[in-house]
């Protein structure tokens, strides 16, 4: 499990709890579920995490940030409750919240705000393990280290050259990358099949697009050759060994 990843979803609401913890686990991260503050504190003193996403009625949910909040100056909280105005908004960023949602956030956005979190963590950073944590076998490379192939780490939120560069992602770069290089032969449409709606087929190619542009434009400000190549009047091709 890789430590930046490592969070707590805390909801009283069971349904929600898990909805959210299943959806951010599929994107990578490690959810430990929690329902009350009082479990809550006690997680969070049992083995410190780095991010947490917290559900809540208003004012229980700011009473259980400003808690956490006093415990650890340096956690990433997502706060998600009725922000519907910019008092409450401003009073869950007063509690101690980096981000505050309204309850029908997507989970996406969610995820986006805690890469967006994550990158303001050193590399170097670390927490303190569980008392009961078995010790861990070496890796062949650590994160960063120049491996001769190009590497997906952090599950998959990090590209790293075979120089050892690392590139963080967003959600859509992450999920373009995976989706090209698991492709045959890592080749990519630009859209995805065609459908009855040309309209939306065109939207389809104009994100497809924008990640790429993105992606290298991050990558030339980082001095990183990326392997993204133009198939001119198809798609794209990832012509790097992965």
């Amino acid at each position: 499990m890789n430590d930046l990843l490592d969070l707590i979803v805390f909801s009283p609401d069971p349904g929600q709890r898990v909805r959210r913890s299943d959806a951010l686990a599929g994107m990578g991260f490690s959810p430990r579920r929690c329902e009350d503050s009082n479990g809550l504190f006690r997680l969070f003193q049992a083995r410190r995490t780095p991010l947490l996403v917290m559900e809540a009625e208003l004012s229980d949910l700011c009473m259980a940030v400003a808690g956490l909040r006093a415990m650890d100056t340096t956690a990433g909280i997502v706060a998600v409750s009725t922000f519907d105005s910019p008092e409450n908004r401003i009073l869950g960023l007063h509690c101690g919240a980096d981000a505050c949602f309204q309850p029908d956030v997507a989970t996406a956005e969610i995820a986006a705000a805690l890469q967006a979190l994550v990158r303001r963590v050193p590399a170097t950073a670390s927490r303190r393990p569980p008392a009961d944590a078995e010790p861990r076998a070496p890796s062949a490379a650590a994160p960063g280290e120049a491996s001769g192939k190009w590497q997906f780490h952090d599950a998959a939120w990090t590209l790293v050259s075979p120089q050892g560069v690392r590139l963080a992602l967003t959600l859509a770069e992450r999920e373009f990358l995976l989706k090209l290089t698991a492709s045959p032969d890592k080749r990519l449409p630009r859209s995805d099949p065609p459908g009855i709606d040309a309209q939306a087929g065109r939207e389809s190619i104009r994100r497809t697009d924008v990640v790429v542009s993105r992606l290298r434009r991050k990558a030339q400000d980082m001095n990183m050759a990326l392997p993204i190549r133009t198939v001119w009047g198809w798609g794209y091709a990832f012509t790097g060994e992965i």
